[in-house]
């Protein structure tokens, strides 16, 4: 996690964002890095089976779900080997930014707002990422999953920010794309506005999400914040 536990004003009100899929359109890259260590044993992940069993989910899960039958120094390698895999696909073809964020991270920062990085990334993929996008200085805490006891779906992640932040949940608002990250932050008492791309809007509005939109710069979107930070 970066940052520390700092006092703050009554009802200060706070956004979080989630990192890949949200922020950033990076599901393709991770894809060809799964691949990547799935092609010596002539498997492959399609891109409905990396949405349903794979999206939104820690490594660990990921490589249990994966490689069920190796052991667990084996499953960690594997981890760190698709994580450079993505890392240098991501330096060659660049990381694109969700059409919206810069803009809505701006209109965060204009109002006060507390703003967080909630990710189960691995730190050195998030730094990465953020710093590509020019976002490195938009966040006032980076909490990587990755760093916890128990990543999303648990609520971990997103606890850990609310108090790196001194938020609290009602006065906070987490953005998400997947059903594992709306379970984090809905575990944590956070409302959640979710973004469809990657999975189905009736998928996401089933998980629990108080909003479903298709981008970040969707005018109910902005609507939504303005009602739920009116007196934070």
């Amino acid at each position: 996690m970066r940052g520390s536990p700092r006092p703050s004003p009554a009802h200060r009100a706070g956004l979080l964002f989630d990192l890949d899929g949200t922020l950033a359109q990076t599901e393709h890259l991770h894809l060809a890095a799964f691949n990547a260590i799935l092609a010596p044993q002539r498997r492959r992940l399609d891109e409905e089976g990396f949405v349903r069993d794979v999206s939104g989910r820690a490594n660990a899960a990921i490589m249990a779900f994966l490689f069920p039958d190796a052991t667990a120094d084996e499953r960690v390698r594997l981890a760190e080997q698709k994580e450079v895999s993505f890392r240098e696909l991501a330096a060659a073809g660049g990381v694109a930014a969700t059409p919206g964020a810069a803009a809505l991270l701006a209109w965060a920062r204009h109002r006060g707002i507390a703003t967080g990085l909630v990710t189960n990334a691995p730190r050195a993929n998030a730094e990465m990422m953020i710093n590509v996008l020019g976002l490195a200085d938009a966040f006032d805490v980076l909490v990587s999953a990755d760093e916890l006891e128990r990543s999303k779906p648990h609520p971990d992640p997103y606890e850990a920010a609310l108090e790196l932040l001194a938020l609290a949940a009602d006065d906070t608002v987490a953005i998400e794309d997947s059903v594992t990250g709306i379970a984090s932050a809905r575990a944590a008492g956070i409302a959640v506005i979710a973004l469809s791309i990657a999975q189905t809007a009736a998928a996401l509005h089933a998980s629990g999400a108080a909003l479903v939109v298709s981008n970040l710069a969707d005018p109910a979107l902005y609507a939504y914040l303005d009602q739920a930070f009116a007196t934070a």
